[in-house]
This record gives structure tokens, C-alpha cells and sequence, in this order.
């Protein structure tokens, strides 16, 4: 699972066609919120092809969520989460999921 779409990076820089792709997420409890909380990582490629080519990512955001951790049926799974709450977080760009 991945994006793709125009992205701005924070040093300026326009990637016509961005690959996004979540490459760890990792649980975390913060004692100060008495509250767990998913880290997840987003990897920045110029482009789909440089990421099959093994180049290193133009850059790496990471962001924080609260997780729905009650069990059930209909659950996503933790990866689906995090590309659910980074277009939550993100809802100037438009991406499609590929």
C-alpha cells in the first residue's frame, strides 16, 4: 500500500509525483497523557520508479495518532490506519492510494 500525488516537501521542494509509503509505525505510551499513541513514519520518494530502484527517500515525516485499539471484526488494520489519519492530517493534498 502506498500514494501517489503532488507533494511540497518542507524545505520548499515539488515533487510532481510523489510515492508515500508508511515504512514503520510503532506504539508508544506517553506517561504525561496517560494515553498510547501510534509514531508512524512516512517515507517521501520523488517518484515510484526511485523507489523501485532502491534510492534513498527525499525525505521522512513523522507523525502521531491515537489508535483505536478496542478489538472487533471491523477493525483496519495498523497499517490502514496510518494512511487513514495521514490523509486526516493532511487534507490540502490529494493523494491516491495505490
Amino acid at each position: 500500500m502506498a500514494m501517489e500525488g503532488k507533494y511540497t516537501t518542507k524545505h520548499g521542494v515539488v515533487l510532481e509525483k510523489a510515492y508515500l509509503k508508511v515504512d514503520e509505525a510503532h506504539l508508544k505510551f506517553m506517561e504525561e497523557k496517560r494515553r498510547w499513541y501510534m509514531r508512524y513514519t512516512v517515507s517521501v520518494y520523488a517518484d515510484r520508479t526511485s523507489r523501485r530502484n532502491k534510492m534513498h527517500p527525499v525525505c521522512k515525516e513523522v507523525y502521531l495518532m491515537k489508535p483505536d485499539l478496542t478489538r472487533g471484526d471491523n477493525k483496519k488494520n495498523i497499517i490502514d490506519m496510518c494512511y487513514t489519519d495521514f490523509h486526516a492530517q493532511n487534507p490540502d493534498y490529494d493523494f491516491k492510494d495505490i
